[in-house]
């Protein structure tokens, strides 16, 4: 009977293909069905909610304000006001989920932008659509542009004037486009200017400004092109890049214990109590002397001298975030598969993520309350309020990322599907009352799940 219902599937599919080639030309053009059919669906979220996803950025206005937002990869924005007991979506309406960066600016915390298109470049994010403006607190939204850059690694907001806003355009990831570079606008985003164009590709992954001095900037610039098996990440596109009039004119930053050597993608974070202590996470090739390389660098002069001070710096195209404590200049945070912290500038350091979910690429630190920080990483976010000592999960955002679902025949249908990430799952589609719990999932793998098959007629077999 198993064999039987196998050669039936396979007949429907062989005779699929056989009518689409023997059907005109003519009878095969496609309709859009418009927005009633669409509407007539009613979708409900199934599960499982053991996990999030992967995030892209976290975002909050500092405290006593309880509220934060969660830009996700593959998921759109969400928004808390009560510290991460809830959330609401609230970029539906937009024309992408796909999300690279958020910014709030600090003068007015109801102005809230979004860059479009995820950064982290592995070889499954999807592009983004533009940038972003919100002037409600994320209530509504309006496209500002930009919406051919695929990807924004970073949005910058001046301190005092809300209008002035620097993005880091990084491009297209699978082939070359001139869309990218340092963008700023000085009138809220209705008109854009290119401040500093690399390459074709070569795009800008991260920028930085000086709190006292808004018309000085450091700019990361990033040389990377992905195809179907490989990543080729660093060339002679990939720089460190320092303007002190908004971005008119620009000087390389090399030399002076900084790598001169081919580099890749850099992160970059300034200390807030000193912003004359800047950090830079380098990928590089080691310099002839066998100096340089991969790792963390520290300027103690506003970057015209540099120290290494860590030789780590795992998977940089994958993390390469860099944050600094609020109050000392030496307490330094670095993304990793766990995130990696330092209080001596990056000499030693330990794992502050025990027990968080792997894969760190979102870090925020609460400006006025420096016990208070934020992670995002593949598995959602964690909430610290000790300086990284303890954690808090809320696995409370369905933006888990399916690579492939199937689903049975049985009463009611059980839906399978890997997740970045996130394992192997199986669940059912409804239950009789009440809604679908937690414990209905059951796991089938860990690690990142992909492809299920389930048996058709023994429906207890799933195959991952």
């Amino acid at each position: 009977m198993a064999g039987r219902a196998r050669w039936w599937v396979c007949a429907a599919l062989g005779g699929l293909l056989t009518m689409s080639g023997a059907v005109p030309a003519a009878a095969q053009l496609s309709t859009p069905l418009g927005d009633e059919w669409e509407d007539a669906f009613r979708w409900r979220s199934i599960g499982p909610a053991n996990m999030m996803g992967r995030v892209s950025d976290v975002e909050g206005i500092p405290s006593p304000s309880r509220t934060f937002f969660v830009a996700a990869a593959g998921g759109g924005i969400w928004k808390t006001t009560n510290n991460g007991v809830t959330f609401r979506p609230v970029f539906d309406p937009g024309r992408v989920i796909s999300m690279g960066d958020l910014a709030i600016a600090p003068s007015d915390t109801l102005q809230v932008w979004a860059g479009t298109g995820e950064p982290d470049s592995r070889n499954s994010i999807s592009p983004g659509s533009g940038i972003y403006k919100s002037g409600d607190g994320g209530l509504t939204w309006e496209l500002k542009g930009l919406e051919r850059t695929q990807t924004i690694g970073r949005v910058v907001v001046h301190p005092t004037n809300p209008d002035v806003v620097y993005v880091a355009a990084l491009g297209a990831i699978w082939g070359s486009n001139a869309e990218r570079g340092l963008y700023k606008t000085e009138d809220g985003g209705e008109t854009w200017e290119l401040k500093k164009f690399i390459s074709d590709e070569a795009g800008f992954v991260d920028v930085v400004m000086d709190p006292r001095d808004p018309e000085v900037l450091f700019a990361a610039s990033w040389e990377r092109v992905r195809g179907p098996y490989f990543l080729n990440s660093g060339g002679p596109g990939s720089a460190l890049w320092k303007t002190t009039d908004g971005g008119d004119s620009w000087t390389e930053v090399a030399g002076n214990g900084f790598p001169t050597a081919v580099k890749g993608r850099i992160g970059l974070a300034l200390a807030p109590s000193n912003p004359d202590v800047m950090y830079a996470m380098v990928e590089a090739e080691e310099e002839e002397d066998g100096s340089g390389g991969n790792g963390l660098y520290r300027s103690d002069d506003g970057g015209t001298t540099w120290e290494k001070t860590s030789d780590e710096n795992t998977r940089p195209f994958y993390y390469s975030q860099v944050r600094v404590d609020v109050e000392n200049p030496d307490r330094v945070y670095f993304s990793s598969t766990p995130v990696k912290y330092s209080d001596d500038g990056g000499r030693t350091s330990g794992n502050t993520t025990v027990g968080v979910h792997v894969d760190h690429h979102a870090m925020w630190m609460d400006p006025n309350d420096p016990n208070h920080m934020i992670v995002g990483n593949d598995g959602g976010i964690a909430l610290s309020w000790d300086r990284g000592g303890n954690w808090l999960v809320p696995n409370v955002i369905p933006i888990g990322q399916f690579y492939h679902v199937t689903y049975n025949m049985d009463t009611p249908y059980r839906v399978c599907g890997g997740l970045q990430d996130n394992g192997t799952w199986c669940g059912p589609s409804r239950r009789a009352r009440g809604g679908i719990t937690n414990y209905m999932w059951a796991t089938v793998s860990g690690g990142d799940g992909f492809v299920t098959a389930q048996h058709p007629t023994e429906h207890d077999v799933v195959w991952a």
